[in-house]
C-alpha cells in the first residue's frame, strides 16, 4: 500500500460539484488532485466518434457503473428489507454533467427560505398535516442575494443561454412572452439565447396561452452560437442532433465540467485528475481528515493519498456512503432528509399535426412556472383542506423522442406487442408529446440514506440504502399538477390524453438531493453556510446533498453555483479548516 505525496486539496469524484471548485483552486495556486472512479472519456475520442448510438449510451447504459461496484438498494418502509435497484448516474470524468439534459435554472428567492415563506403565507394550522407526516423543512443558511453573482458566473464561465424574465426587477425586458416572469432578479442578461423552438414546443405554448398562462423557452446550458467562455474556452454551436440526454455531446456544445472547466484546470500545471480511482474510505484522527484510501481499478493497487483539505465531489449517494463507512456521522445527521422527486405523468397524441419530437435535444422546450413554488398560493388557499398542498412544479414540453426512447410511450388501451401495437407506433410516434412535471419534494424524517447490512460492493463496502416515502403533500400535488398538465394539452388540441396522477417513490431519478444538508445550526445540519462539515472542519461537501430543500427546477446550476461559492470561501479565507464555527459571513 503506497503512501503518496501530500496534496493541498484532495477531491473525491469529478462531476458538476467538483468542477468549479477544483478549477478555481488550481487557478489560485493550490496543488489539487481529483480521484475519479470512472474512465476519462473525451469529446474527440469517445463522443465525436460514437455519440450517435442510442443502444450504446441510452439503452445499454455504457456510462453507468457495474452494480457490483456501486450498489444501491431501496425500500419504502422500515420493516422491509431493501432490494437492489439500478444506479442511473454516470461513471466518468465529468460525472452526470456529461450526460444530463442541459436544462439550467436559478432557484427562486423563496427557494432559499421555504420554511419562512410557508409560515408567512399559510400559518401553523394550515401546515399541520406536514408536521403529522414528519416533514423537516429548514431555510438555507444563504440567501439568493448572497449567491446571485455565483449564478451569473455559472452562466458566463460554464455557459447557459436563455431569455431573461427579470433584470434588476424589470419583468420581461427583452421581448414579450420570452422570459420567465417568475424568475429571481438577475443583474444582467444571459450570454446567449436558448435553443430554438420546434413543433412540440409551439404546440405546448399554444395550449398554455389559451389558458392564460405565461409560457417561455427554458434556459439551456447548450451553446447556440460559437461562444467563448469567461475562462477563454471556445465552444461550437449546437447542431440539434437529438442525441443529448444520456449522451456525451459530440461537438462539446452541451456545458459540462468536462468541456467547460477541466481544460482550464489542467492548463494550470498544478492540477491532476486520476481516473479509475475508487475511494474506499476517508482516514481521520478525531476531527481531522488526514488521507483517503483508494484502489486503482486498472492495476488493483491500493494507495493512500494524504491532504490538507478534502472535498466530496461525488454524487449524493456516494458522498453519504463514504462518510458513513468512514465513521463520520455528524451525530446521526449524515444521510438524513434525503429528497428526490415523485410526481405524476401526462402524455398525449395529436391527430391533426406531426410533432417530430425526435428532431432536437430534450431541452428544446417551452414551459410554465405558473404552478411552481408558491406562485399560485392564492389558488391553493381556495382548495379544500384535504387537497391543499405547498410548493409546486414546473411543467414543460421535452423533445428528444428517438424511437428507442419512445417505443413504450403508449396509452393504456394499446397492447405492447402485435399488429395493433405496430399500427399505433406507425400512426402516432411522430404525433406524441409527454410532459415534464418537476414536482418539488419535501424532506421528511423517514426519508434518508444509510448503509445496507445485507449488500456490499466487490470491495466489501456496504451499499447505500435509500428509504423514501410518498406523503400527503406529494399525493395532493400530483393530482393537481396532473390536471393542469392535462388541461394544457387538451387546450392545444390533443386527440387523446393519458397519464398517472399518483406519485411513485423511487431510490433515484437524477435529481437526488439532501442527506448532507447545510445550515446555521450544527445540531440540525451537516455543514455550515460554506459547505464545510461541522464535525470534520477540513472536509467540504459539494453537490445536491447539501440542499436543505429542493425546488421545482433542475438542481445542476445551483450545484455549480455552490461550488464557485465554496471556492471563494477557501480562497478568501472565509473558513477556518481547524474550526468550522469560525467563519466569516
Amino acid at each position: 500500500m503506497a503512501v503518496l505525496p501530500k496534496k493541498d486539496v484532495v477531491i473525491i469524484g469529478y462531476g458538476a460539484g467538483a468542477g468549479p471548485v477544483s478549477t478555481e483552486l488550481a487557478l489560485a495556486g493550490y496543488d489539487v488532485v481529483v480521484l475519479e472512479r470512472g474512465p476519462y472519456r473525451t469529446t474527440a475520442e469517445d463522443f465525436a466518434k460514437g455519440a450517435l448510438d442510442t443502444l450504446r449510451w441510452n439503452t445499454r447504459g455504457e456510462f453507468l457503473p457495474p452494480l457490483q461496484d456501486v450498489p444501491l438498494t431501496f425500500r419504502t418502509d422500515l420493516n422491509q428489507e431493501a432490494v437492489p435497484t439500478n444506479y442511473i448516474m454516470a461513471n466518468t470524468v465529468g460525472g452526470a454533467s456529461v450526460h444530463w439534459s442541459g436544462q439550467s435554472w436559478r432557484f427562486y428567492v423563496e427557494d432559499f427560505r421555504v420554511k419562512t415563506t410557508l409560515e408567512q403565507l399559510y400559518g401553523p394550522e394550515k401546515l399541520e398535516y406536514l408536521r403529522e407526516d414528519g416533514a423537516n423543512i429548514q431555510d438555507w443558511p444563504i440567501s439568493y442575494e448572497d449567491v446571485e453573482p455565483y449564478y451569473e458566473k455559472v452562466e458566463y464561465y460554464i455557459g447557459v443561454g436563455g431569455w431573461p424574465g427579470n433584470i434588476q426587477g424589470q419583468i420581461r425586458p427583452v421581448n414579450p412572452d420570452d422570459g420567465n416572469p417568475y424568475e429571481a432578479p438577475r443583474q444582467r442578461d444571459y450570454p446567449f439565447r436558448p435553443l430554438r423552438d420546434n413543433a412540440t414546443d409551439l404546440t405546448f405554448r399554444e395550449g398554455a396561452l389559451k389558458l392564460g398562462l405565461k409560457p417561455f423557452h427554458v434556459p439551456t446550458a447548450i451553446t447556440t452560437e460559437p461562444w467563448t467562455s469567461g475562462y477563454g474556452v471556445q465552444r461550437a454551436a449546437c447542431t440539434y442532433c437529438t442525441f443529448c440526454t444520456s449522451f456525451g455531446c459530440w461537438n462539446g456544445s452541451k456545458s459540462s465540467s468536462l468541456v467547460a472547466l477541466l481544460p482550464v484546470a489542467e492548463a494550470t500545471g498544478n492540477f491532476e485528475i486520476r481516473p479509475n480511482s475508487h475511494v474506499l474510505r476517508i482516514n481521520h484522527t478525531g476531527d481531522r481528515a488526514v488521507s483517503v484510501e483508494y484502489i486503482d481499478l486498472v492495476t488493483g493497487e491500493v494507495h493512500i493519498q494524504p491532504g490538507e483539505i478534502f472535498i466530496l465531489g461525488a454524487y449524493t449517494f456516494q458522498n453519504v456512503r463514504l462518510l458513513l463507512y468512514s465513521g463520520i456521522t455528524s451525530n446521526g445527521l449524515v444521510g438524513k432528509y434525503f429528497i428526490n422527486r415523485a410526481g405524476p405523468s401526462v402524455s398525449a397524441i395529436f391527430e391533426d399535426r406531426y410533432l417530430n419530437g425526435y428532431n432536437g435535444p430534450a431541452v428544446q422546450r417551452q414551459g410554465v412556472d405558473d404552478f411552481n413554488g408558491e406562485n399560485n398560493a392564492e389558488e391553493k388557499l381556495q382548495l379544500p383542506d384535504d387537497q391543499f398542498f405547498v410548493r409546486g412544479a414546473f411543467i414543460g414540453s421535452p423533445s428528444q423522442r428517438t424511437p428507442l426512447e419512445t417505443y413504450n410511450a403508449v396509452p393504456p388501451d394499446v397492447p405492447r406487442w402485435g399488429a395493433e401495437y405496430k399500427r399505433y407506433l406507425s400512426d402516432n410516434l411522430n404525433r406524441y408529446i409527454g410532459l415534464q412535471l418537476l414536482a418539488e419534494p419535501i424532506p421528511y424524517e423517514t426519508s434518508y440514506i444509510d448503509l445496507d447490512p445485507n449488500y456490499t460492493d466487490r470491495f466489501g463496502v456496504p451499499a447505500a440504502r435509500v428509504q423514501r416515502q410518498v406523503k400527503q403533500n406529494e399525493i395532493r400535488m400530483a393530482r393537481y399538477i396532473f390536471e393542469k398538465g392535462k388541461a394544457i394539452l387538451e387546450a392545444a388540441g390533443a386527440a387523446k390524453v393519458w397519464g398517472r396522477d399518483t406519485p411513485v417513490a423511487s431510490a433515484t431519478m437524477t435529481h437526488d438531493c439532501g442527506g448532507l444538508r447545510m445550515g446555521h445550526d450544527p445540531s440540525m445540519s451537516v455543514t455550515n453556510r460554506y459547505c464545510q462539515m461541522w464535525q470534520v472542519p477540513n472536509i467540504f461537501v459539494t453537490g445536491g446533498a447539501l440542499f436543505p430543500t429542493m425546488s421545482g427546477h433542475n438542481p445542476t446550476e445551483t450545484i455549480w453555483m455552490l461550488s464557485f461559492w465554496l471556492a471563494d470561501a477557501i480562497k478568501d479565507n472565509k473558513v477556518n479548516i481547524y474550526n468550522s464555527e469560525d467563519f466569516r459571513s
